[in-house]
This record gives structure tokens, sequence and C-alpha cells, in this order.
């Protein structure tokens, strides 16, 4: 789905788990390309909640605001090139995979992809955003599972963000 440039430029593109405690202690990442090359994973859970991590207006923001939930101001779309959204567990434990990732804009366009699946452990990557001339194209990637956030990051091209492990970024 392409965002029309308003929607695109307006408010904030908020993405949010909606599932209930059933599933697990479900968690969501961020991998991200800024404009200018930079590369990295935000989830809220390291204290890193914002891109970039200092100013006054964050690019990025991770969250839980009743469910886990990144946020893109969509007034510095500019700045970035693209994201993929993870969901995983916290414990790295499996998780009774269930629920909707709900992608919403300040113009009430919503995007629903399932997080229905087997259960499991493993990293899922439900959804993809890439900015194009100024305008976002979502799209609902696949069901795959990787063995770790580092392997789902390689899977789609997020091969320049240095690891300490499997699950950890070198910030």
């Amino acid at each position: 789905m392409t965002l029309t440039r308003v929607q695109s430029g307006v408010g904030a593109l908020v993405v949010e788990a909606a599932c209930s405690d059933a599933v697990g202690d479900l968690r969501l990442a961020a991998a991200y390309r800024l404009a200018d090359g930079t590369t990295g994973l935000l989830r809220h859970t390291d204290g890193a909640t914002t891109v970039p991590a200092t100013g006054a207006r964050p690019i990025l923001l991770a969250q839980r605001h009743g469910f886990e939930r990144l946020v893109v101001d969509l007034h510095r779309v500019r700045d970035l090139d693209r994201l993929v959204v993870l969901a995983c567990s916290a414990s790295d434990g499996p998780l009774a995979w269930g629920g909707t990732l709900v992608t919403t804009t300040l113009g009430a366009a919503r995007v629903e992809v399932s997080l229905d699946g087997p259960a499991g452990a493993g990293v899922v990557v439900p959804l993809s955003v890439y900015v194009v001339d100024g305008e976002l194209v979502l799209r609902a990637e696949p069901r795959e599972v990787s063995a770790s956030i580092r392997e789902a990051c390689l899977a789609h091209g997020f091969d320049r963000i240095t690891w300490l492990d499997a699950r950890t970024p070198l910030r």
C-alpha cells in the first residue's frame, strides 16, 4: 500500500501489536536505515527508545502504551530510507502467535497484518516500510520465521549493523 503525500507527511505513522497476554511476551523492534546511511535497531527494552537518541524531534520512537508500539514522525519522513518491523519474544521463549499488527496514520489510513501462526520461538518480520520520493510504501511481508533478530535483519538487507550476539547490536 502506498500512502499519499499528505498521509506520508502529516502526523505520525503508528505501528502497534494488538495482542492478548495469551500470546506471551511479544515485543516489537525496528531495523532502520536513515537517509544519511545510518543503520540500527530500535526497541524500547534496550533503554534507547528514540532514533536519533538525542534531539528535540526523533524520527522513530519505541514504547509500550497498552500494546507494543513503534512511531514514525512523518514530519521527518525524508530523513528515513526504510525500516522493517520485527516481532519476537522478549525472553527468546516460544510465543502463541496471534493478534494483529495495526498500522495507522493521522489521516485514518489503516493497514492490518495478521500475527497468527503456529506456536514457537523465533522472529517474524510482518511489515516493511520504504520511503519513495517522500511517500511511504507499506508492505506486508510473507511469514518467515528467523532464529534470531540478527538473522532476520540480515535476511532483510540490514548487513551494516554490528552485533555483539544474535540479539544485541553494538551501539
